[in-house]
């Protein structure tokens, strides 16, 4: 419940109570009117194991929020690498709006660089939910 999006403060914000982190437990209030969350920090797929939730994270928050689909990753991701899966997968969902086929080309892509070959460049990235 504490996982949480780290948010620059406002400078109003300054002489607040606000902490500048959107934490689990906060989104779960809000009533958020997106189609797709995109998590591509490192681990923002996890989450802790809770009896007769499953798995609490930022990404379950999303749906408890009215978010029906989400992208996380798994585990700690490469910066660089990354920021090239979130370019084609943004540039494929943009024409087809399918979550899914779009993160699976995104991947595709990395797997044809030598560079970004590896599992650990692209597989940690996960469709959750809705395609």
């Amino acid at each position: 419940m504490y996982s949480s999006l780290v948010l620059s403060l406002a400078i109003e914000a300054k002489n607040t109570e606000e902490d500048g982190l959107l934490e689990a437990w906060e989104l779960m209030d809000m009533n958020i009117k997106a189609d797709l969350a995109v998590l591509s920090a490192c681990e923002t797929g996890r989450g802790e194991t809770s009896s007769g939730e499953g798995i609490v994270g930022l990404s379950w928050a999303f749906f408890i929020a009215g978010t029906p689909r989400i992208v996380a990753t798994q585990w700690k991701v490469e910066s660089a690498s990354t920021a090239l899966i979130m370019q084609n997968f943004h540039r494929n969902f943009s024409k087809s709006r399918d979550v899914a086929k779009s993160l699976q080309t995104a991947m595709l892509f990395q797997i044809k660089n030598p560079k970004t070959k590896h599992p650990f460049y692209w597989a940690g990235f996960v469709s959750i939910g809705k395609n």
